[in-house]
């Protein structure tokens, strides 16, 4: 089940809102797609009813983010309305520039320093506590609560993020900021945004812990594994790159 919050008239696309993952996952796949989609394939790709999948569909569009056409085919019968994504806006540029910053940053990081990974978990939990602390405070929150914060935070950076219960405690990110530079580096990359959810966590005093991450599941979308408090606190997270996708 996703988590989330509501901000009357936002567009949706990020952080706030109770469809902000959602939507960022289905821009990734239509920029992604070679050719427009119609909403059955969204859908299905997206694994949500066909009406939920026109629903986001259209929003998108009304932001600017999507456009809508008719299929053209000379077959007799109703053209199907298809979806591709636009051309980054400004905002989505200036994005850019930080995406091309990390990647050399992390190619420099990893060239010099090849078994970082646990300096960057340390300095991924540093600001995990960080960028709680503004919501933290001598209050106790159930980890329901605790949860919620963090699924938005997550949502806000971007990430698409779900929570889920069965079979075991487990988030999936439907979107990286940094998947490129992830994907050159992920035991910097992935170690570092593990380590700023356990940050998170334990600001937030939650019992539980991302034990495993799973980079590239699969296409667009990582699975973190939740545990109890204990060794990855020591340790670091257990990243399982045998299980990325190339």
């Amino acid at each position: 089940m996703a988590t989330g919050g509501t901000v009357p008239g936002f567009d949706g696309t990020t952080g706030g809102t109770e469809h902000g993952g959602r939507r960022t996952h289905i821009i990734q796949i239509l920029r992604d797609a070679k050719e427009p989609l119609s909403v059955a394939e969204v859908a299905d790709m997206v694994g949500v009813h066909i009406n939920t999948a026109r629903f986001h569909l259209e929003s998108l569009v009304d932001a600017g983010l999507a456009t809508r056409e008719a299929e053209a085919r000379q077959a007799p019968g109703r053209r199907r309305i298809l979806y591709a994504g636009t051309l980054p806006n400004q905002t989505h540029e200036r994005a850019q520039g930080y995406r091309l910053l990390a990647g050399i940053l992390t190619t420099a990081i990893a060239a010099q320093y090849p078994d970082v990974g646990a300096q960057m978990y340390q300095i991924g939990t540093e600001w995990g506590r960080f960028l709680a602390a503004g919501t933290a405070s001598d209050e106790i929150f159930d980890e329901d609560e605790i949860a919620r914060r963090v699924v938005d935070k997550l949502d806000a950076l971007w990430f698409a993020p779900q929570l889920f219960h069965d079979p075991s405690p487990h988030l999936l990110l439907h979107n990286c900021p940094f998947a490129q530079s992830a994907a050159q580096a992920p035991q910097i990359v992935c170690t570092l945004h593990a380590g700023m959810v356990n940050g998170s966590l334990q600001e937030l005093h939650s019992h539980q812990r991302v034990t495993d991450l799973w980079p590239q599941e699969q296409p667009h979308c990582c699975r973190a594994d939740l545990g109890s408090v204990g060794e990855p606190d020591q340790m670091g997270v257990r990243l399982h790159l045998a299980e990325a996708a190339d």
